[in-house]
């Protein structure tokens, strides 16, 4: 019966070894991304891929694996010690101390030296043999999670917090870890930094100042406002009273002009106020969650300031992750010598399409939204004007420091009286 006994622990140690080393090898993953892509598009190269981008669960399937091969190598090393090694006359605490030296050495100790070597190696190999295992490691584990979660709600008391809230520091330590082990790439690094940005903003930050904004008095004529509605470069149009301070509401332009261009006081609708102070989380929580009214902002004497929609606070957001639309996009015609660029566009595109000479002495200035930034010499403010030649230039709006739309009046073409005032 020893014989027996040593084949089936010994067999069941080098099962453990494996283990062992592919909870190393999967702590290590983020080290085998050059074997990665030298593995191509196979099978292996997949589940390595699988391994890489989520390793907590095979990670908990090696544990459990690992525990219950413990638990039987100590169940027959007790078997082996105290019966057939005894009767042949062997001493237990001897035969105890030899069987598990043996056990540290080779099931837990040299695997894991090998596999901090080798990861990929280890993990191409154990991945052999660990993968048909997941039919019945998958359910054990759902089992395991399941079986822990109720015992924590049996045994601990209800007035006591199982899980803590996590901090904003935790969280970006926590994110500068992924990093680091290569779970999080950099790009996806900083656009979660980005998006912990928002909770220090105010939508003043994020507005369409009131410089910028499409006006449209509600005394003007039925002809002056329906002009108005078909030229506006936006989707809304403020309408006030007296002054551009008393704003009476918003329309619609896009849904004006859908609805058959019926009489603008029909489309009227009542935007909620708000103050230029207000955190931008509190504005998307109370007042734009389910609306497509936009927000007006005021400030400490109820005057105009702006106005904010869910459109601003994307654009704040995802601007630097927004595919490129085209050069056709990149320069729009708006009538009476005026143009809207994107930050984006190219000089010898402005050149080609509105024959305007931008050419500057500074290497690597290919843009307008360059040439706008190394001639004014810091991140211009929404409104801010300079003069280029022939060519008269209005930043529309900033984000995140990059200049995004460039209002061009060009000289010697005819201008609309009615946008020269603005």
């Amino acid at each position: 019966m020893l014989i027996p006994a040593l084949l089936l622990y010994f067999a069941l140690l080098a099962l453990l070894a494996v283990i062992s080393a592919a909870e190393t090898a999967i702590h290590s993953v983020r080290d085998v991304e050059k074997q990665l892509q030298a593995a191509g598009e196979g099978s292996v190269a997949r589940h390595l891929r699988e391994i890489s981008a989520n390793p907590f669960a095979p990670l908990q399937q090696a544990q459990l694996l690992s525990a219950a091969l413990n638990l039987s190598l100590a169940a027959i090393g007790v078997w082996i010690v105290t019966g057939p090694l005894k009767v042949m006359g062997w001493n237990p605490w001897l035969a105890s101390s030899l069987l598990f030296l043996s056990t540290v050495i080779l099931g837990d100790m040299v695997p894991k030296f090998f596999a901090a070597r080798a990861p990929a190696v280890v993990l191409l190999a154990s991945l052999r043999l660990l993968r048909p295992l997941r039919r019945v490691l998958d359910p054990l584990t759902n089992i395991v999670d399941r079986t822990a979660d109720a015992l924590l709600l049996k045994l601990v008391p209800h007035n006591v917090k199982t899980r803590l809230p996590v901090t904003r520091d935790e969280f970006e330590t926590l994110v500068e870890m992924r990093q680091e082990q290569g779970l999080l790439g950099e790009e996806e690094s900083a656009m979660i930094h980005e998006a912990l940005d928002i909770e220090g903003l105010t939508v003043r930050d994020c507005m369409v100042p009131r410089v910028d904004l499409p006006l449209m008095s509600a005394e003007d004529s039925d002809a002056k406002t329906t002009a108005m509605l078909e030229r506006a470069s936006g989707r809304f149009v403020i309408v006030y009273g007296e002054t551009p301070d008393s704003v009476l509401g918003i329309i619609d332009a896009t849904a004006w002009k859908l609805a058959g261009r019926p009489s603008w006081r029909d489309c009227l609708q009542t935007p909620a106020f708000v103050p230029e102070t207000m955190p931008i989380l509190d504005a998307l929580n109370e007042h734009l969650r389910d609306k497509t009214t936009p927000l007006i902002i005021v400030d400490e004497y109820g005057g105009l300031e702006g106005m904010i929609s869910r459109r601003e606070i994307a654009d704040w957001l995802l601007y630097d992750a927004a595919p490129w639309r085209g050069e056709a996009a990149e320069i729009r015609d708006l009538g009476h010598g005026r143009f809207l660029l994107d930050g984006g566009a190219r000089l010898d595109h402005l050149k080609d399409e509105l024959g305007i000479d931008l050419e500057t002495e500074a290497a690597g200035i290919d843009t307008i939204g360059g040439l706008l930034f190394t001639y004014l010499g810091h991140v211009p403010k929404p409104g801010e004007r300079c003069q280029l030649g022939e060519a008269e230039f209005k930043v529309r709006r900033v984000v995140r420091a990059r200049i995004q739309e460039v209002e061009l009046r060009l000289k010697g073409r005819p201008v609309d009286p009615d946008e020269e005032e603005k």
